[in-house]
């Protein structure tokens, strides 16, 4: 078994639609250890995050399988705390989307251990 640090998600930016920020194989795990959010937008711009198994697709709307839904303002970075220290374990996603597509960027970074 071995464990390396590892830049998961750098120079990305969330589309209007779900796509996969993050995975893991069937045969390893990710320890998230910091993620960001930058809306670059001069508007505030709604964000959707799910934390998934990679075969599932997420769904929005009351009753759905997001983890995150939120507004992040304009012009500003966040933290995504709830996201921070938690695991993918094997055949996981953290996907993600925003009501407006290429102005949110997103920075993930943590440990894969195989």
């Amino acid at each position: 078994m071995a464990t390396s640090l590892d830049n998961f998600t750098k120079e990305a930016q969330l589309g209007a639609g779900e796509s996969a920020l993050v995975s893991t194989t069937s045969t390893e795990k990710k320890f998230i250890g910091m993620m960001t959010l930058t809306n670059t937008s001069d508007v505030n711009v709604e964000i959707t995050l799910w934390r998934i198994s990679t075969t599932t697709a997420g769904t929005t709307g009351s009753g759905g399988n997001w983890v995150i839904n939120e507004t992040i303002p304009a012009k500003r970075t966040v933290k995504v705390s709830k996201l921070i220290g938690q695991v993918l374990g094997s055949s996981m996603k953290i996907s993600g989307l925003a009501g407006t597509g290429a102005v949110v960027n997103v920075d993930i970074s943590g440990t894969t251990e195989t």
